[in-house]
């Protein structure tokens, strides 16, 4: 107790309210044990908060660790309270004008820090951050500088689940504020469902205005495909294998020429783990959008560790896979749909009488689909089935329109729209429904986008995304056709559904939102890079601001126009421009001096 009345009436004159809470909080949660070293140390449901020896150690060690990252005019977030140890041990690390701020989720945990032991006065030089994951976003934000994330594991993971959701927060306004031009390189797939979301990947970054690389490999499709042609299949996946390669330098080689802030590929892109380390060693970015079900494309297993983040599309055991296979920041990001391309259409009389059918399916002939579907036939209402794949499947040869030809998007959209009950059922490799049934696939999201309404089979992650007024499910294959019976009467009850799926996508599940997503998430991590230029600092009216006190860079800066984000190379180019039959400033030659230095570090080939 006597150390809880000293360090709160320490810190009472610079945050009283703060105290006062404290004070009428229960506190308990952590167990504190003396350590060997002798300090005291605490547990949390049998697992050790700080060091069992030296927990004055250990927090020196970790400090040291946050150094190395945390970069001049940074705010550093610790996650994790304990018994503020490493907080300690971070301010006295760091500069007297660094600012530090600790996330408390739980005034609780804070209180049996305050009565463990006796505190300093740096305690007053800390930004408390607490309340809900939102209010605590917001107060982050107007600290009005980068922040640093530093995460203290054994007291972080007591409140897991409120870390994620202010980081969540924290991107959400950051994509709102979100004002400076990133360069954005696109790798996409050389053929593939992946092909088109890498489409959608394309034009929402062009929509929210970044400049984009298009690293479209489906030109190569032909090429690739020829390989097959070959009987022996280890000749086959030899050639094919070497031409992925080939492909994964030359899109290298196109890095080198226009260096990105961000290389994004999105699944079955060909970088193989030799280019993706070569990158890191050159100090690119690299994100992988995997839109695929992990349990059954696996490459993932090698190339974990080749790309800096990964943006997955389901969650638990896929994350614990991927860091186990080497990945350091992986993130759920889910399906979405474009608008542009997924929406409702007004169809002629000709259009409803090809496309329109009481129950349709789209997609591909997989095993479980082939078992199923013959299932929900029958003579109360009409099927029609589109798609390709599915050779031999005699029970449906009545209902598969244009003899199982690939139909394009647009034919899709005419297909949905033209149905009273369009069936979206997830593939697996079973006979049956999906066991595992968590991520959503993207044809949920774009029916919904086409104001359609569909009967999707339950997932997991479906309750998060849509409610059951927005799009209808079921979880036994015997319930589809009773609640098709359900539904082709009630045309109003179809209209609602519908029309409500339609306007969560267009407010929360279209490709921008998700590359809103991405990028901030991106940013949050890395604040001083692609963090610095969504915020725009690297614009030329923040950059004149961050000049005023060095004035000889602003007649180089005033060459701009206002808003232009300017590089070093833009600054480097711009005086090898005018130095013809002029000669050059000091400050002009140490530009130049700079930029062939980054020239030579980039230098990927």
């Amino acid at each position: 107790m006597e150390h809880l009345n000293q360090n709160l009436e320490n810190l009472r004159q610079t945050v009283p309210d703060l105290v006062s809470a404290l004070w009428n909080s229960s506190g308990g949660v952590l167990s504190i044990v003396p350590s060997r070293e002798g300090s005291p140390s605490a547990r949390f449901q049998d697992q050790w908060v700080h060091s069992a020896y030296d927990p004055k150690k250990e927090a020196r060690s970790w400090a040291e660790q946050q150094l190395k990252e945390w970069k001049p005019g940074e705010v550093a977030v610790v996650l994790g309270v304990g018994l503020l140890y490493h907080v300690e041990a971070l301010a006295f690390a760091c500069p007297a004008d660094a600012r530090t701020a600790i996330v408390v989720p739980d005034l609780s945990v804070l209180k049996d820090a305050m009565g463990a032991r006796p505190l300093g006065s740096w305690i007053n030089r800390i930004q408390w951050v607490t309340g809900t994951p939102e209010e605590m976003a917001t107060q982050l934000t107007a600290l009005s500088s980068p922040l640093r994330f530093c995460t203290y594991g054994p007291a972080a993971r007591l409140h897991g689940d409120v870390h994620e959701r202010l980081q969540t927060s924290l991107r959400r306004i950051m994509a709102a504020k979100a004002g400076g031009q990133l360069h954005v390189a696109v790798v996409g797939p050389i053929y593939g469902g992946s092909l088109p979301i890498a489409r959608y990947v394309v034009s929402a970054l062009n929509e929210l205005g970044h400049r984009v690389s298009w690293l479209d490999h489906h030109v190569h499709q032909g090429s690739y495909e020829a390989f097959g042609s070959y009987r022996e299949e280890r000749h086959r996946l030899m050639l094919q294998s070497r031409f992925a390669d080939v492909l994964s330098l030359s899109t290298m080689a196109h890095l080198a020429e226009d260096p990105p802030d961000l290389v994004l590929a999105i699944a079955q892109a060909p970088l193989s783990l030799a280019v993706l380390q070569h990158l890191r060693k050159k100090k690119f970015l690299t994100a992988m959008w995997f839109v695929e079900n992990y349990r059954h494309l696996t490459y993932w297993q090698q190339l974990a560790a080749g790309y800096d983040y990964w943006f997955v599309i389901q969650q638990g055991d896929c994350f614990d896979a991927l860091k186990r296979a080497g990945a350091a920041h992986v993130h759920y990001l889910p399906m979405a749909a474009d608008p542009t391309v997924h929406r409702p259409m007004t169809l002629t009389a000709a259009e409803h009488q090809e496309y329109g059918a009481d129950v349709s399916f789209v997609g591909a002939g997989y095993a479980n689909r082939r078992i199923l579907l013959p299932q929900w036939l029958s003579h109360e209402w009409t099927m029609k089935l589109w798609g390709n794949e599915w050779d031999g499947a005699a029970a449906l040869s009545g209902v598969l329109q244009r003899n199982g030809a690939r139909i394009d998007t647009d034919t899709c959209m005419k297909v949905f729209n033209a149905t009273a009950v369009n069936l979206n059922l997830h593939s697996c490799s079973g006979t049956g429904m999906d066991p595992q049934p968590d991520f959503v696939n993207p044809r949920t999201f774009e029916l919904a986008a086409c104001g359609a309404f569909q009967l999707v089979d339950d997932r997991t992650l479906l309750p998060d995304l849509f409610t059951s007024e927005e799009v209808a499910s079921f979880r036994r294959t015997e319930d589809v056709p009773q609640l098709i019976r359900r539904w082709l009467p009630d045309t109003e009850g179809r209209r609602a559904h519908a029309e409500a799926s339609r306007r969560r996508v267009l407010r929360d599940h279209t490709y921008r939102h998700r590359l809103q997503e991405l990028l901030s998430t991106v940013g949050l991590s890395q604040p001083d890079r692609i963090g610095s230029i969504l915020r725009g600092d690297r614009l030329t009216t923040g950059l004149k601001e961050r000049a005023a006190s060095v004035p000889e860079l602003l007649p180089l800066l005033n060459r701009f126009p206002t808003g232009q984000r300017i590089e070093l190379k833009d600054l480097a180019a711009d005086i090898r421009a005018r130095a013809a039959g002029h000669q050059l400033a000091r400050e002009e030659l140490l530009v130049l001096m700079i930029d062939s230095y980054r020239a030579e570090t980039k230098d990927l080939v």
